[in-house]
């Protein structure tokens, strides 16, 4: 399935049919859709390395949860975006480094009472 017949299938059925159990596996199907849109891989590419990382999780268990299921989906994103030299796994570690950082940086901030929100003001 091409990616724009996936787009023009989803709009037909309408996106408010589309329903994940957690924020994070619906952001990372929008990113591997957006992938494919981009051209970085067609969906086929996807749905084959998907089952790739599937059956190899199979392999020692069951997939029970849907936190199983996005993490083989996350995996075969993963592995397409390195084969493309797109996502390097230090990219991902750098990264999570400068979350973790940032995150630091706010609770100094909120324990020296220097971090506020400020209220909006109902007109």
């Amino acid at each position: 399935m091409q990616s724009e017949t996936l787009s023009a299938a989803l709009r037909q059925s309408g996106f408010e049919n589309l329903t994940f159990s957690t924020p994070w596996s619906a952001r990372l199907f929008g990113m591997t859709l957006a992938a494919s849109e981009k051209g970085f891989f067609t969906l086929q590419q996807f749905q084959s390395a998907l089952i790739g990382r599937i059956s190899e999780k199979e392999r020692f268990g069951c997939i029970n949860t849907d936190d199983d299921y996005y993490t083989c989906w996350l995996e075969a994103l993963q592995g397409l975006l390195e084969e493309k030299n797109l996502w390097q796994v230090h990219q991902l570690r750098e990264r999570e480094v400068e979350v973790v950082e940032a995150a630091e940086h706010r609770k100094e901030y909120q324990r020296q009472g220097q971090y506020t929100v400020q209220p909006e003001v109902v007109k």
